[in-house]
């Protein structure tokens, strides 16, 4: 974490969400330059042949009755780029435990790798992981919040980006951060979080999102997104995390899942080796792909 990460500006994208069965994917569509369309094919693909639904149905996320939506070119990640992180059309986040506790995910992993960059020293580079979540998915998702019953947590975050925007001390974002992860899981405990079925579901979601990152991240090797790559490890250690709760724990079949999981996780962790890699990286957005598919496997023994 001690290396000079290198500033770079991605280009400008579209994206579209597709939504199946509770669960949403993301995946360019629409690129303005570049080679973002071969992105776009190769994301496609990857869903088409590893998605399959936590009940162990397979299904083709562009063919089973997704409803696909334009998000247009905004500027989520303050670098002037779209991101495909909202929920997307036909999502009721307000009942749908899978899709809530996944965006809740998503901004937990923007954070982590917020608050690791900070603590790091790269203050400038914590400075847009910091501002995407309340810029684009927290306002999506803030209607649910209520509608569950839970008050929010709008002010923590905004506190939180205050404070490393501001290049406050470590102490201080360190409080900040911790209290909006306290927002973040008294709004989780709003959903049904002790059914290993959709906890399952969420960790599925969340290693597909880390792998469309992961894909605009490094191309042939290289970084060419450093701020998507940081993403993917973000949203894998929301998963990871997920693959430890006590959900699995209610009986030995649950707990044996769990170890599986943990394993399946625990497989893409070399695709990072570092926040700030120099020179080639050995990661490929398939391996990521393919650990949600096996989630989705894993998690047919599961009953609700």
């Amino acid at each position: 974490m001690s290396k000079s990460i290198p500033s770079r500006r991605s280009t400008m994208s579209r994206w579209t969400t597709v939504t199946t069965l509770g669960a949403a994917t993301w995946i360019v569509t629409s690129p303005l330059t570049g080679c973002a369309t071969t992105d776009a094919e190769d994301a496609e693909a990857a869903v088409k042949t590893a998605t399959t639904d936590a009940d162990g149905e397979g299904h083709n996320a562009m063919n089973h009755g997704g409803v696909a939506m334009d998000h247009g070119e905004g500027e989520g990640e303050g670098e002037g780029e779209g991101e495909g992180e909202g929920a997307g059309s036909g999502v009721d986040l307000a009942t749908d435990d899978r899709a809530y506790l996944t965006q809740l995910g998503l901004i937990r992993g923007h954070l982590a790798v917020g608050y690791a960059l900070y603590e790091s020293g790269r203050r400038d580079l914590a400075q847009t992981h910091m501002k995407h979540p309340k810029a684009e998915i927290y306002t999506e998702l803030e209607p649910a919040l209520y509608a569950r019953g839970c008050g929010g947590f709008g002010d923590g975050l905004g506190a939180l980006t205050a404070a490393v925007v501001g290049g406050s001390e470590l102490a201080k974002v360190r409080d900040a951060y911790a209290n909006v992860s306290a927002g973040i899981k008294a709004c989780e405990q709003r959903a049904n979080n002790d059914d290993a079925k959709v906890i399952a579901g969420v960790i599925e979601n969340l290693l597909r999102t880390a792998g469309v990152e992961y894909q605009i991240g490094v191309i042939d090797g290289r970084i060419d997104n450093l701020h998507e790559y940081q993403d993917a490890w973000g949203f894998t250690q929301v998963a990871a995390d997920w693959a430890r709760d006590s959900a699995f724990g209610r009986d030995a079949k649950s707990a044996s899942t769990a170890a599986q999981i943990q394993s399946i996780v625990r497989s893409v962790e070399p695709l990072w080796p570092s926040l700030d890699p120099s020179g080639d990286i050995d990661g490929d957005a398939a391996r990521l792909f393919g650990a949600a598919g096996q989630v989705s496997v894993a998690a047919t023994s599961l009953t609700r």
